[in-house]
């Protein structure tokens, strides 16, 4: 059965039965999948301005590059508010539905779904410096897109560090109001110089705002107290899923702050041919799945792996999706009949994904020194 198809029969379903009782029955969402580790999760959310670049996706004299930043660390705290999956729903609910390609009463409980993060929770306190994780999400997608990875990694001791990409992201909200749209959609079938022209100005201002990202970290670890003394700028990853993949490659590759790197099915094809021939000098993992519909994408990500020093690898998994290297499987059983997950059952999926990237980052960030 098509998405199509198996769309249209919920909404046929949702309007004979009444669309605010049978949605969660019909299309439920979980709350997150409770992390591994021993240590409790605090998040808080940040808003940042980097005033030394002009914002690329508009116009407007004297825009600013702005950035929203979500961090999620140990925490001794037990109890408290979690982290809302969908912040600010009544903003968020119809772009993110857009985003999804589904009516917006099709996702209206996803304002419900809870993560294991306590909102602005104490960090803990007497533990040595932590290792550092940076993640960028893919094109329409989240800062909070992968959390389960995000709690997962705090939960053992890490400190997980994630920004919206504005105009990238479905949507950014920022303190003061004011939103960033999403804008980075093909306006049509791009020849090979417009995607060209359109792409690999967006990929260089990501890699920005990862640098920026560790310049803000750095300036706000000294004098070192609260959460910003946990920090240990010395040890540093970064992961991200599709072009969020392609962001980490770049920016492992222009900055030497970052010590190794992971693409979740990540979209190498906009990564310039340059970047490929060259390769990259740190560790770097690629975890996706079986095969792209575009065979370029792993010809260009073989010839990156050979052209690496130390040799780069590849872990694909059969009965996956592009999604099901976010947390989308993780909430909804129900994206396997939409034909958004693969047949890879969630929890192998989910302990796969943690365990495979655990021991990559325990091995050349934790244990780096």
């Amino acid at each position: 059965m098509s998405i199509f198809r198996a769309t249209s029969i919920m909404l046929l379903t949702a309007f004979s039965a009444g669309c605010s009782l049978i949605m969660p029955r019909l299309l439920p969402f979980d709350d997150l999948p409770q992390p591994s580790g021993d240590f409790a999760v605090g998040t808080q959310i940040m808003n940042w301005t980097d005033d030394s670049r002009t914002e690329w996706f508009t116009d407007i004299a004297g825009d600013k590059r702005r950035l929203v930043v979500q961090v999620w660390y140990p925490t001794a705290e037990s109890s408290g508010a979690p982290y809302p999956y969908v912040d600010n729903p009544q903003q968020r609910l119809t772009p993110l539905a857009k985003q999804m390609g589904l009516p917006r009463f099709l996702i209206d409980h996803i304002q419900y779904v809870k993560t294991n993060a306590l909102t602005d929770a104490v960090p803990l306190a007497g533990m040595p410096q932590a290792p550092v994780i940076l993640f960028s999400h893919g094109l329409g997608g989240m800062k909070g897109q992968n959390s389960v990875q995000a709690e997962e990694f705090a939960s053992l001791g890490y400190i997980v560090v994630a920004i919206d990409h504005p105009f990238d992201a479905y949507l950014t909200i920022f303190e003061d109001g004011s939103t960033a749209d999403y804008r980075s959609a093909e306006p049509h079938a791009l020849t090979p110089e417009e995607f060209w022209a359109f792409r690999s100005p967006q990929l260089a201002t990501r890699a920005a705002d990862i640098s920026f990202l560790l310049d803000k970290l750095t300036t706000l670890n000294e004098p070192e107290e609260g959460l910003w003394g946990m920090l240990d700028l010395q040890r540093i990853g970064i992961f991200g899923h599709s072009f969020g993949g392609a962001t980490s490659i770049m920016a492992a590759a222009t900055d030497p702050r970052i010590k190794a790197s992971v693409a979740l099915d990540g979209w190498m094809i906009p990564i310039p041919e340059e970047r490929i021939a060259a390769g990259l000098q740190t560790p770097f993992l690629y975890i996706g799945q079986s095969q792209w519909d575009d065979p370029v994408n792993y010809q260009k990500l073989d010839s990156l792996i050979a052209n690496s020093t130390p040799l780069g690898t590849k872990l694909l998994l059969d009965g996956t999706k592009h999604f099901d290297f976010s947390d989308t499987p993780q909430f909804s059983k129900f994206s396997k009949r939409l034909g958004i997950s693969g047949s890879l059952p969630r929890e192998q999926l989910k302990l796969t994904l943690n365990a495979e990237m655990m021991t990559f980052f325990n091995t050349y960030v934790r244990d780096s020194h």
